[in-house]
């Protein structure tokens, strides 16, 4: 079996262009490199502000997308319970996953996809509502790609007539989807190859000869792969927490950073062989930073996908549709979740503090940009 470290890659090779772009606008957010602006307000007050510089692996930004995001969502739960799946690949396929992100991150979502819509019409006779979210790291910023799956638990028959609910248990047997989805990808896999889309580095070539391919994937589908199953969530509420901390998470946090220095980084993480304990890693400045860009997404790459009644095609009328039938089966009224507007949800991120004029206590305007120069 061929094994290539990522990390060696990005030492010995130059970076991506999105690599570098991620990393200078890091380093530049809510600083003059990134532009400012004026707030006044009308008693005359004006202050500063520097410009955020909104790139999603950017552990600062996103929070008011992410938010907005979410409240969105809010209008598409369906009342019950959901589960909580998670599709991940063998270590032996993480190196050639990293070097080819795209077309195997796109091979991900129509593996898993292709499995429990498949899976839902042929053993339950119904279609389902899901939607798919992209992490590519571990808790030590290993190179670790896998998808999280929020399922609905329950779906819209075929013929559309009713809702049929699932067991609050679990979905389907984890060695049924385990088995489906191993062989949806590595069909999905072979494909690729035979139509030259994927791409072999040095210590990948002999790959590109078909007989060996052969026998890579043969290794591969002697494999045990594994889709995990994990407690179900109990209401659309715990989804909703669960969204606001997963789907537009990045890397590593400022809140996981113990200390650093020119020379090091420290910083906590759950190991998960040993109880989910807290533990404390610390790496070179190179070697973090390193681990860090592997998770750099390809360019315009939509990581949160939507599948089944939940498709953004058929999501409004459908959950409509569901809602009205989860209501008459029930025999009582649905609430609808109201969102909140820009102006309230900035007030409840941002604070008050922050969007007041100290001296009036009025709302800032915003004016216009400035040059610092």
């Amino acid at each position: 079996m061929i094994v290539m470290n990522p990390l060696d890659y990005i030492n010995n090779n130059h970076l991506s262009y999105q690599q570098v772009k991620a990393i200078n606008s890091i380093i530049s957010c809510q600083t003059a490199n990134m532009g400012s602006h004026r707030l006044t307000c009308e008693c005359g007050h004006e202050k500063i502000v520097h410009n955020s510089c909104y790139n999603r692996h950017c552990p600062i930004c996103g929070n008011f997308k992410k938010e907005m995001w979410i409240q969105k969502q809010q209008e598409s739960l369906i009342p019950g319970h959901y589960f909580h799946l998670v599709f991940t690949i063998p270590d032996s396929l993480r190196s050639l996953a990293y070097y080819n992100q795209k077309v195997i991150y796109n091979l991900l979502y129509s593996a898993a996809s292709k499995t429990i819509i498949d899976l839902s019409k042929d053993k339950l006779g119904v279609i389902p509502g899901f939607s798919l979210i992209l992490h590519t790291w571990s808790q030590t910023l290993m190179f670790h790609p896998h998808i999280h799956c929020i399922l609905v638990g329950g779906g819209l028959s075929l013929d559309q007539s009713h809702f049929k609910s699932f067991k609050k248990k679990f979905f389907l047997h984890v060695k049924i989807l385990s088995a489906v989805f191993k062989g949806k990808f590595l069909e999905g896999l072979k494909s690729l190859h035979h139509k030259g889309e994927l791409v072999f580095p040095s210590a990948f070539e002999p790959l590109e000869e078909q007989v060996n391919f052969k026998s890579y994937l043969d290794e591969l589908y002697e494999k045990d792969w594994i889709v995990y199953s994990k407690p179900a969530f109990k209401s659309p509420m715990h989804v909703i927490k669960y969204l606001g901390r997963y789907t537009h998470k990045v890397a590593i946090y400022d809140s996981r950073i113990i200390s650093y220095d020119e020379d090091s980084v420290t910083f906590s993480y759950l190991d998960r062989s040993d109880n989910s304990k807290r533990r404390e890693m610390t790496l070179s400045r190179d070697e973090f930073t390193r681990r860090f860009l592997m998770h750099v997404l390809p360019h315009r790459f939509t990581k949160i996908r939507h599948y089944g009644f939940l498709s953004n095609r058929f999501r409004s009328s459908k959950v409509h549709l569901i809602r009205r039938m989860i209501a008459r089966q029930r025999g009582v009224v649905l609430p609808i979740m109201k969102s909140l507007d820009k102006n309230e949800l900035l007030l409840k991120l941002v604070g008050k503090e922050r969007l007041c004029c100290p001296e009036c206590g009025n709302y800032y305007t915003y004016n216009h940009s400035v040059s610092l120069s």
